[in-house]
């Protein structure tokens, strides 16, 4: 019964990661590779062309996958910022013993007022 609840209650955070910047902040430039293994870049764009922020679509161990003028590319996860964005609603809280056991992260006990 107890998982039943918590299975309900995890869809409430939702995650919707994006590119928002690279990094460093003084980074001009940003490297574009056709694939993770890939060794050299493809093509290096201005970071004003990438249309910052950039909808993260695959992940890769060190890559992000992300389309850019309506081409997929894959970028190093260690030269951009990321945005975790993370929504939280009011929904049913799984309770034990009268003490609350599950949690949407980033909301306060304020959050629903």
């Amino acid at each position: 019964m107890v998982f039943a609840v918590l299975a309900l209650a995890i869809p409430a955070a939702v995650a919707q990661d994006r590119i928002v910047a690279a990094s460093p902040g003084s980074s001009l430039t940003l490297d574009l590779y056709e694939s993770p293994a890939a060794a050299q870049p493809v093509k290096t764009i201005n970071v004003t062309e990438a249309g910052l922020p950039l909808a993260i679509q695959s992940k890769q161990p060190g890559f992000y996958q992300v389309a850019i003028a309506g081409k997929d590319y894959w970028v190093r996860g260690a030269k951009v910022r990321i945005s975790r964005d993370t929504s939280a609603n009011c929904g049913p809280i799984a309770l034990a013993s009268g003490q609350p056991t599950a949690a949407t992260p980033g909301a306060g006990k304020n959050a629903c007022n």
